[in-house]
């Protein structure tokens, strides 16, 4: 299964995220970030699945949060691959 990260500036801002998307109805679960995609600002973020992006995208549109960064989980054999989405 796919999963979608969303890196935030603050533990505030995840928080705040967090509750707009269980607002809407999206289930995501604040989580710390894998580290070898996020070292640099909170460390924590959301976790959401591949069913949600299209709703969960829109939220972090409008938001309006600075420095939201989405990044896709992918399983491969050898372990994780996470790539960048452009929002």
């Amino acid at each position: 299964m796919v999963c979608y990260y969303v890196g935030l500036e603050s533990k505030s801002h995840v928080f705040l995220l967090e509750q707009r998307m269980i607002d809407e109805g999206i289930v995501c679960d604040i989580t710390y970030m894998p580290r070898n995609i996020m070292i640099d600002l909170c460390n924590m973020g959301l976790k959401f699945h591949e069913t949600e992006l299209t709703r969960a995208m829109d939220i972090i549109r409008s938001s309006g949060l600075p420095g939201c960064r989405l990044y896709r989980e992918d399983l491969l054999p050898d372990g994780y691959y996470y790539c960048e989405v452009q929002t």
